[in-house]
């Protein structure tokens, strides 16, 4: 059992601390990203043909912000790389199938996940 005299999960809360270091990387690198073409970066207004082009944001920025985002809708705080390459594939077929749909569109519907 993992749980120490004060029932916290030490092993939860290194994950914990590791995934938002993660989480505050990529958010930077995204802030950096965007800073070079605007100052802010709204993703409900990304299309997928953007998302796609990776004209607003690099797509890949965008895909690991993405699986942060579905992951905490799931309070989920594992980062797996198979997870974050899943999203980017099922997003970018949707996508290519709908360049006019919002991007969280097509986060709401290939992946069940709520605005």
């Amino acid at each position: 059992m993992c749980r120490n005299e004060l029932g916290i999960c030490e092993n939860r809360g290194k994950r914990l601390v590791r995934v938002l270091r993660l989480t505050l990387a990529a958010l930077f690198s995204i802030l950096a990203a965007a800073s070079a073409s605007a100052q802010v970066v709204d993703v409900a207004k990304i299309s997928c043909k953007q998302y796609l082009a990776g004209n607003v944001v690099r797509q890949d920025y965008l895909s690991l912000w993405l699986s942060g985002y579905v992951n905490g809708t799931r309070n989920d705080t594992i980062i797996e790389r198979s997870t974050v390459q899943n999203i980017t594939d099922k997003v970018g077929t949707y996508c290519r199938a709908n360049l006019d749909a919002g991007l969280m569109d097509a986060v709401q519907t290939v992946l069940g996940v709520g605005k």
